[in-house]
């Protein structure tokens, strides 16, 4: 068996990879880059001991990359491991459009579904069409005739985090905005709409295998972005407004559901999905869900053994996130930086102290990198 990596010098694949390390040996891994050069195969030794690195280009040479390495490792069976939404997309396109076989393994919805996973706007039409609690839905037509009522939300169909999100309290908060319908959408605003939690789940075939969640404790940028510090927990109410939609959509593979707790109704409304593994997923691991192992064992066809999952356990994204929240927000740093038995650390946790200094210090370490993350917080 193989273990085909894409994606591998983004901030999440560290984790994914040294993961995997403690799960298989080092001969399984299939390393790539869209670039195979001499600083990139130092890059991947120094980081990941990775002796070779196998082209894989992400645009029409994709199909003849990845059959390459099929052919390369054709006594082997490849597992797929869907770290970006991109190279996933043209992963799909390839099984579709690829008549010979292959040695692909892999735990992905169809096409048609992870399409409509991917696009806010039509998910939230889903939703409403299948009795899913979500937020309630906006029309163009209904947006121009002003017949809905404030506060409301305009988000762009596709992406994550709160970048190009508007918010409108009142008529005044849409003055001098102009809503490019083809890309944004409009739904209404839920009370306590900055209270996100998500549900995680390792699914086949509508059926959860495995599943977990956490709360957000804080987020970078504080108004609404990526999470870099929560809590862990089994919440059996997202645990079954999962299994709804998961059903619904007959999911096979990971998925990450975001939800808000609305409290008029007393119902989890689901706002967004992540069709592909998400930037906390070493979590999945700390607490025993396994997520990773479970997934190659499905697609080998292997049979996995059933985890105890912790709940009440903490992921923090220290560097640079909660470094720069202590520099905004001063506090005793001994207090603030103090090691917990019971947190993982991003780009740390799994992973020794000199690889994890180098990771960082060639993935975050450049000016216009720095910048941008100082000038972020909104």
């Amino acid at each position: 068996m193989k273990i085909l990596l894409t994606d591998i010098y983004f901030r999440k694949s560290f984790d994914i990879i040294n993961i995997l390390k403690r799960h298989y040996h080092p001969s399984c891994f299939i390393y790539t880059d869209m670039d195979v050069t001499l600083y990139s195969r130092l890059k991947a030794n120094l980081i990941y001991g990775a002796k070779t690195i196998h082209r894989l280009r992400k645009n029409d040479n994709f199909k003849q990359d990845l059959l390459k390495i099929s052919t390369l490792y054709e006594d082997e069976e490849i597992v797929f491991i869907p770290i970006e939404e991109s190279t996933t997309l043209i992963f799909m396109e390839f099984l579709s459009d690829t008549i010979r076989s292959h040695n692909f393994k892999f735990l992905l919805p169809n096409s048609e579904t992870f399409l409509l996973s991917r696009n806010k706007e039509e998910l939230n039409i889903f939703c409403e069409e299948n009795q899913i609690p979500s937020p309630k839905y906006i029309s163009r037509e209904t947006f121009n005739l002003r017949t809905f009522r404030f506060p409301i939300i305009i988000k762009p169909k596709h992406g994550s985090g709160a970048k190009g999100i508007i918010y409108a309290e009142d008529e005044e908060g849409l003055k001098n905005q102009s809503i490019d319908f083809d890309n944004f959408f409009v739904q209404e605003r839920l009370p306590n709409s900055k209270e996100v939690e998500a549900g995680f789940y390792l699914c086949y075939k509508g059926e959860i295998i495995s599943s977990y969640s956490h709360k957000r404790i804080r987020t970078y940028p504080e108004t609404g972005g990526v999470t870099v510090f929560s809590k862990s927990s089994s919440s059996p109410d997202i645990k079954q407004s999962g299994e709804t939609i998961i059903q619904k959509l007959n999911w096979s593979g990971l998925l990450m559901i975001e939800f808000i707790f609305d409290k008029r109704d007393n119902t989890y409304k689901l706002i967004e999905i992540n069709p592909r593994l998400w930037g906390s997923i070493m979590l999945s691991e700390f607490c025993g869900a396994e997520f990773l192992k479970k997934y190659v064992d499905i697609s080998m066809d292997n049979v996995f053994k059933k985890s105890k999952i912790r709940n009440d356990i903490f992921i923090r994204w220290i560097f640079p996130y909660d470094i720069i929240y202590w520099f905004k927000h001063l506090s005793n740093p001994f207090n603030f930086f103090k090691k917990n038995s019971y947190t993982c650390y991003i780009n740390f946790t799994y992973s020794n102290f000199l690889k994890s200094l180098i990771f960082v210090s060639l993935t975050y370490f450049s000016f216009s990198k720095i910048a941008k993350l100082f000038c972020n917080e909104k």
